[in-house]
């Protein structure tokens, strides 16, 4: 590792700390582009005490720590571009149906994938992406989340489904989750198309739309085009966010399930989260402090309460 890396992972770490950062992209960019990238950085932040921070909650609160790695689940091969359709080769199997290829993500992995047309999707813990075997430019998110980067194609636009309604590219980066109870869509840059043959609402960069299962309404935000995403490296933005909101995307990303209390359920947060890559014994420990609840561990997960006396 040179030091000429090491000065550069120490930069991105002081900018990324800065609460009025927004390069996310940027920084997902440096830390893909080589492996020594990535151990530069978790360095850095290794060799700083970050954690006071977190002894008071506040309107905004951080915890710091190194991102998680990234895996390349279809990455180049030209010998097997035929077989994939319009699917680059693959590096780690894909299981396949005789009209679909699947993408999928055990808790707390992250894989991204490179599409043959130059489009990337970032795949969160947790995930099932599913591709048309016949159309490599049509997918359906299963359950998880991913955040699509499509080179735009008028002649052949890039389709998602979820939750049994689809999504259609206007030049896009774009965010996906989909639950057990919704779907939600939020927009970096370029538009999208949701519900083209029925409710046909355009999203902007900037605009977050949300869908309850149980629900005919359609729910459309505004969202910060700068945290759109940033769970990839870590990052997760919240602005009055639920506290299982919360715990959906924590679990998603450790691969830890998180339980929460009924009657906190509902309880708004605003803040940023900053998931470890490694060393999560002391992430949940002070995770409490940052929402101002107790966290119980369990032998699979944790479950969040109601402060003791409170």
């Amino acid at each position: 590792m040179t030091a000429d890396i090491r000065d550069q992972a120490a930069l991105w770490m002081a900018r990324a700390r800065d609460p009025r950062f927004s390069d996310w992209d940027g920084l997902t960019d440096w830390l893909e582009a080589d492996p020594a990238h990535n151990l530069a950085y978790e360095a850095a932040f290794a060799g700083h005490d970050l954690a006071g921070g977190l002894d008071t909650p506040s309107p905004v609160t951080a915890s710091v720590a190194a991102p998680r790695r990234m895996k390349w689940v279809i990455g180049g091969g030209a010998g097997a571009v035929a077989a994939a359709a319009a699917l680059v080769a693959l590096v780690t199997p894909f299981s396949a149906g005789p009209a679909s290829m699947v993408a999928e993500t055990r808790p707390g992995e992250l894989r991204m994938i490179a599409l043959a047309d130059g489009t990337r999707i970032a795949l969160n813990g947790g995930s099932r992406l599913v591709f048309d075997r016949a159309n490599g430019r049509t997918a359906r998110l299963e359950r998880g989340e991913a955040m699509f980067s499509v080179v735009h194609d008028e002649n052949r636009p890039f389709t998602v489904d979820v939750g049994g309604q689809r999504l259609v590219d206007i030049g896009t980066r774009f965010d996906v989750v989909r639950s057990a109870r919704a779907s939600e869509v939020s927009v970096a840059e370029g538009a999208v198309l949701y519900d083209p043959e029925g409710a046909a609402v355009r999203l902007g960069a900037g605009r977050v739309l949300r869908k309850k299962d149980a629900s005919s309404l359609v729910e459309v935000a505004d969202v910060d085009p700068a945290t759109v995403g940033t769970w990839r490296t870590g990052h997760l933005v919240y602005r009055g966010a639920t506290l299982m909101r919360v715990a959906d995307d924590i679990g998603r990303l450790t691969g830890q399930p998180m339980d929460v209390a009924p009657d906190l359920a509902g309880r708004a947060f605003t803040g940023v989260i900053v998931v470890p890559g490694t060393d999560r014994r002391q992430f949940f420990d002070r995770l409490g402090k940052v929402l101002d609840i107790d966290i119980a561990s369990r032998p699979q997960g944790y479950y969040l309460k109601a402060r003791a006396g409170r």
